[in-house]
């Protein structure tokens, strides 16, 4: 018997990047994985397109109960709005860093990356972003890649707002893949 896959985490707060979310839900539903929405701000989380706000979506999980163990893997979506929020919540310092320990995949998509710093999992890493992060990634001990849109180190993937969702998706779900072939030899 074929053992069930975890759903997997995408861990947002209002003001993530729509086309993002949206864009991740529709390749997990078309690959055939379960996925539950994190968040901090109860039921409903509202995303942010075009420079305003857009619709809001079912949140399934407070993050205060998320717990690494529950899901296959962890997806950060971009979004600055977002990223603000979450930075200042402890349960997404806890969250990530419980992924991390337990090296299941985790994607951080643009200024999600930013999520990795208080999290305390920068320090040593390859991180794709821009020149304008430079700073903050060298405080926090991390290597910024910026001539790459996507850069996979160990079990994190960082992507830049401007990378292929297909691409930074596929390379998400095969590390996904690639650990649960491990686990079953």
């Amino acid at each position: 018997m074929a053992e069930e896959k975890l759903p997997i985490a995408i861990l947002a707060a209002a003001g993530f990047a729509e086309t993002t979310f949206t864009d991740t839900q529709k390749t997990l539903l078309a690959r055939g994985r379960k996925f539950k929405v994190i968040s901090p701000d109860g039921g409903l989380v509202q995303g942010w397109h075009d420079g305003a706000w857009g619709h809001h979506f079912m949140a399934d999980e407070d993050i205060a109960n998320a717990l690494a163990a529950d899901y296959d893997g962890l997806i950060l979506p971009d979004g600055k709005n977002s990223a603000d929020t979450l930075i200042e919540n402890v349960h997404t310092k806890r969250l990530i860093a419980a992924f991390m320990d337990a090296e299941q995949p985790v994607l951080a998509v643009g200024d999600a990356f930013r999520l990795l710093v208080p999290a305390g999992v920068a320090a040593a890493r390859r991180i794709a972003g821009t020149a304008e992060v430079d700073e903050e990634v060298a405080r926090a001990g991390a290597d910024l890649v910026t001539d790459q849109n996507l850069v996979t180190d160990g079990n994190l993937i960082t992507a830049t707002s401007d990378s292929s969702g297909a691409a930074r998706l596929e390379a998400f779900l095969g590390l996904i893949e690639a650990q649960s072939v491990q686990q079953a030899a």
